[in-house]
């Protein structure tokens, strides 16, 4: 009978480190999708515009102590996969207020999440920040898309407004 080779007792730490590190890569995959679900959902307070048909005119909403967001799309025939300059001007707000804030546009299928698509604001001075982003490419012959514009302030609760137009496939093709 042959004896079964002794095995030589081995203490286990390399059994401990691994589980800390997959502990650890837990943690930041958590700690990662908490982060970016909380940046593509903030916590925006909006308000509603007033009707209004875009392009071809400039769209308004209120917000609180008489402060107003004036919405300009800068092409009269949106097409998909082109460059779509924006102007935003804000009404009310005093130089100081308007040097600090942070705005940014997202961009999306009304009725369908594109995923994040966000677009910085420029400042040009006055109140009047542009942008250019890329519009998508309709999955509809008639898509409705929603500008939505917002207003980060240093300190406080963001705000903004959204403003929807429609695009059509066959100015495309």
């Amino acid at each position: 009978m042959n004896p079964k080779p002794s095995r030589p007792k081995r203490h286990y730490p390399l059994n401990i480190f691994i589980l800390v590190t997959l502990l650890a890569i837990l943690l930041a995959v958590w700690y990662a999708t908490d982060y970016l679900g909380d940046r593509q959902t903030d916590d925006v307070r909006w308000y509603p515009a007033a009707p209004c048909e875009l392009p071809e005119e400039t769209c308004t909403a209120e917000l609180q102590a008489e402060r107003k967001i004036l919405f300009d799309l800068d092409n009269e025939d949106p097409k998909p996969l082109d460059l779509l300059p924006m102007t935003v001007q804000l009404e009310g707000f005093s130089d100081a207020e308007l040097d600090s804030l942070r705005l940014e546009l997202d961009l999306q299928g009304r009725d369908m999440y594109m995923g994040y698509n966000r677009t910085p604001f420029e400042h040009q001075g006055d109140g009047v920040f542009t942008a250019s982003p890329l519009l998508g490419l309709c999955t509809d012959e008639v898509m409705v898309w929603r500008a939505s514009v917002m207003i980060h302030p240093t300190l406080g609760k963001s705000y903004g407004s959204y403003f929807d137009f429609t695009v059509t496939q066959r100015n495309f093709r």
